[in-house]
């Protein structure tokens, strides 16, 4: 399994410091920008680097009365840090990839009883190649202020 690159972890740990406490869930909002959804899934996934917790982020708008994800990513987290500051000791795993206007849903890392059952190579590579740049491109747009 690929892990985003350090620029991308240290972004998505902003977005994790937003969920402290009790929160599981977290909605951004900015002028001129769909809306961006942050929140923890599921805990407990089994990986071969430690156990950690599902998180999805999408962008969302409403069509036809039905809300439409553009795009959703969902990471696989082990967070092994013991202070916020040390991004070699989390790592963020692409899982999937879904754009719900081009009815596409790609599962690179099947989850199945909280343990990784398989993983799709070709298609969990390029979602951290998306990733790594969305991420940029969130914070670019001032999301994370």
């Amino acid at each position: 399994m690929k892990k985003i690159n350090p620029k991308a972890t240290r972004i998505f740990c902003k977005l994790l410091d937003q969920l402290k406490g009790r929160r599981q869930y977290i909605k951004l909002e900015l002028e001129s920008f769909m809306p961006l959804s942050f929140e923890r899934i599921l805990d407990d996934v089994v990986t071969p680097f430690g156990t950690g917790h599902l998180y999805s982020m999408m962008h969302t708008y409403i069509q036809n009365g039905d809300l439409m994800r553009d795009p959703e990513v969902c990471f696989i987290v082990v967070d092994n840090r013991g202070q916020p500051d040390q991004y070699d000791m989390i790592c963020v795993y692409p899982q999937l990839y879904r754009q719900d206007n081009f009815g596409l849903y790609e599962e690179s890392i099947r989850i199945e009883g909280n343990s990784i059952t398989n993983v799709i190579k070709a298609w969990q590579d390029s979602h951290v190649v998306f990733a790594n740049q969305w991420l940029v491109n969130i914070n670019q747009q001032g999301f994370l202020k």
